[in-house]
């Protein structure tokens, strides 16, 4: 190739090289603080909110590590990964957590980074210690780490229900609860668990209030705000249970902690009143319908109700024509139904099955056989129970997902005067037994045991005897009491106050 040709095929590469530069400058340079609003893609960023500054803080070393890294920031993040699980698989924490820090200075906005390496280091790393002083401390690590991600996502709803999360569940159910909840409210806050808190400053927060699950409930109430301002889309019905939970777990932590009357009673009672809150909150579920919880007694009352209208038009006419597709079933039919449940064999229960869907009546089928003028509006009802029918079921389809009616009836239970005279008096129970005081102890549980029984005869819940968690929880404490009359060589009463449990739910659980 002669001088010539290679002088002039370098012309031509340097103006391409600069048609492209032409073309990609107006698209691409950023904006600047003098107010050049930048190109095309820096006015899209900034359209959309997300530019760095509107996404969370800018963190000077991180973008300075991501221009080193030459478009090369996915490799060194992975390989910054693969030695995160090698350092905890050899257990240096050290290491790991140093780590840690430097791969969110690449991936600042990769949501995952921050929520699976804090579930890590809190529920993970924190349980490969035996004291419970220092699984406490890498607990408290894993919230920092996820307080730190709300810094650099400010508008991450999910992030900051993460922090509720954790330090409401995390710290209220592990097995060392008692003594990560004392930790918790240390007022020297040794752990600083309040020194960083980007959005409650130890100031903010009296120290009456520095309850874990009272914590929890304020990171998810903020988690609803920013889901609710940045449009995030979230599982509705799950997410917006979690704040009202909190406050029914803190009214249990203090009847736990020994703390009774009032200041219980109005725990409890503010736990109703969220849990109604929620109940009555407009929730979109599925595709785009908007549900409320609390509705689901209204469909119910309005089926009862136009039940009982379309059935007063024409009396009798249901089980006529229910006798009539009986009539109509073939022999085996008839004879799987009319074989008791626990005689049937496997055919005749797949018979039974068929038959049972055969013989159900649709209200539209009572409608139409109803003569007459009233034949219109016997049509008209069929249809509004139809539709009250198929919403009261969708929504009490939701309501099982969040046991709905279950936690309205806990709150409504133990604020009542007999719930807590009852759960006070067990605690003094356990607390005299606990200091070898058998006497006391037995008085107490007797004492007890007669206001749970008023609790269970209360007509309020007449469901209350036959729940499985109540059930559970009074075979715990027949246990302990049973366990008081073996210490004192008395045999169990004949005629027990909660003999009714026994039989329904089980015998006593050994403590």
């Amino acid at each position: 190739m002669s001088p010539r040709a290679s002088f002039y095929r370098k012309i031509i590469y340097l103006a391409a090289v600069s048609l492209l530069l032409a073309v990609l400058y107006p698209v691409s340079h950023p904006s600047t603080s003098g107010g050049d609003p930048g190109g095309v893609l820096a006015q899209v960023r900034h359209d959309h909110q997300l530019t760095e500054a509107q996404l969370g803080d800018i963190d000077p070393t991180g973008e300075t590590i991501k221009l080193a890294t030459f478009g090369l920031r996915g490799v060194a993040a992975n390989i910054l990964w693969t030695k995160a699980f090698n350092y905890k698989k050899k257990k240096d924490w050290t290491k790991l957590s140093a780590t840690l820090q430097q791969i969110i200075k690449l991936q600042p906005h990769f949501l995952v980074v921050w929520r699976f390496q804090a579930h890590n280091l809190s529920y993970n790393v924190s349980a490969e210690f035996d004291d419970y002083r220092q699984r406490f401390l890498w607990v408290i690590k894993g919230i920092e780490f996820l307080k730190q991600g709300v810094r650099y996502n400010e508008r991450e709803p999910r992030l900051y229900s993460d922090i509720g999360w954790f330090t409401s569940q995390k710290i209220g159910r592990a097995d060392e609860h008692k003594q990560f909840r004392v930790l918790f409210r240390d007022p020297e806050d040794f752990y600083g668990v309040f020194a960083q808190d980007p959005v409650y400053p130890p100031s903010a927060r009296p120290m009456e209030f520095r309850d874990n699950w009272l914590v929890g409930k304020d990171w998810y109430a903020r988690a609803e705000e920013v889901a609710e301002r940045e449009h995030v889309p979230v599982s509705e019905i799950l997410f917006y249970s979690h704040r009202p939970k909190c406050q029914m777990n803190y009214a249990e932590a203090l009847e736990e902690d020994g703390v009774f009357k009032e200041k219980a009673r109005q725990a409890w009672s503010r736990a109703e009143r969220e849990w109604n809150e929620y109940g009555n909150r407009e929730l979109t579920v599925g595709r785009g319908q908007v549900i409320r919880l609390n509705d689901f007694e209204q469909y119910a009352a309005d089926v009862a109700k136009y039940r009982e209208q379309l059935e007063a038009m024409a009396p009798g006419l249901r089980k006529k024509l229910q006798e009539e597709k009986r009539a109509r079933l073939s022999k085996a039919e008839r004879e799987a139904l009319d074989t008791p449940p626990e005689k049937r064999t496997q055919a005749q229960w797949q018979l039974a099955g068929e038959a049972e869907a055969k013989l159900v009546v649709d209200h539209r089928e009572v409608a139409q056989r109803v003569t007459g003028s009233k034949r219109r509006q016997a049509l008209e009802l069929a249809q509004k129970l139809r539709t009250a029918e198929r919403l009261g079921a969708r929504i009490e389809g939701y309501r099982s997902i969040v046991a709905f009616p279950w936690w309205r009836m806990h709150a409504q239970v133990e604020q009542t005067p007999e719930a807590l005279a009852a759960r006070e008096l067990i605690y003094e129970a356990d607390e005299a037994y606990r200091l070898g005081d058998l006497v006391t102890a037995k008085a107490k549980y007797d004492a007890g045991l007669e206001k749970w029984r008023e609790v269970l005869d209360n007509p309020r819940f007449p469901t209350l005897v036959g729940d499985g968690q109540y059930g559970r929880e009074l075979r715990e404490l027949i246990g302990k009491y049973q366990r008081v009359l073996d210490k004192r060589d008395e045999p169990f009463p004949e005629d027990f106050i909660l003999q009714d449990i026994i039989d329904r739910h089980g015998e006593p659980i050994e403590p």
